[in-house]
């Protein structure tokens, strides 16, 4: 059975926590596997545009190779055409801000851009809840900014929390 999710999380960028803290908030669908989709609206202030406000997460948890403590890894991808998708790892929730974030560079990997922090919290399940998050989620324009080959690649999460060291 499926479970829900909240996720809220910040980041650093330009040597600051971006403000407000949260900067992104909302949920994901976690599936028997530890895999999940969702969205998030970005909440920080910035001249991005309107419909790179909703970004369109999916990832997976994991243990970590260190201490094998759960982990989240994940893609926040964007509609905008100008927004290039972004990758969180947070090796061990237990410890929200030992994460990082990366932005996808025009070589084609994931250049990390600073630190960032996780937070995810178990919601009441309702299979309305899941559908309007499946809803929402379906939103994702799979056909730019290579969101369809990262959506191929959630295992790629996986493989990067259980690495960790």
């Amino acid at each position: 059975m499926s479970r829900i999710l909240s996720i809220s999380g910040n980041f650093v960028q330009f040597g600051r926590w971006s403000e407000p803290d949260p900067s992104f908030s909302g949920k994901i669908v976690v599936n028997e596997k530890d895999e999940f989709f969702g969205f998030c609206d970005e909440l920080y202030r910035s001249d991005m545009s309107d419909i790179n406000r909703i970004r369109y997460i999916a990832g997976a948890f994991a243990p970590n190779g260190r201490n094998g403590a759960r982990g989240i890894a994940f893609y926040k991808m964007s509609n905008d055409p100008e927004q290039s998708p972004l990758m969180y790892v947070v090796p061990d929730l237990t410890n929200p801000e030992s994460g990082s974030w990366a932005a996808l560079s025009i070589f084609g990997y994931f250049q990390e851009q600073g630190k960032s922090k996780v937070i995810v919290t178990e919601e009441v399940y309702s299979e309305e809840e899941e559908n309007r998050i499946k809803a929402e989620y379906c939103a994702l324009d799979k056909g730019i900014n290579g969101n369809d080959e990262l959506l191929e690649q959630i295992h790629c999460c996986k493989d990067i929390i259980t690495h960790a060291t």
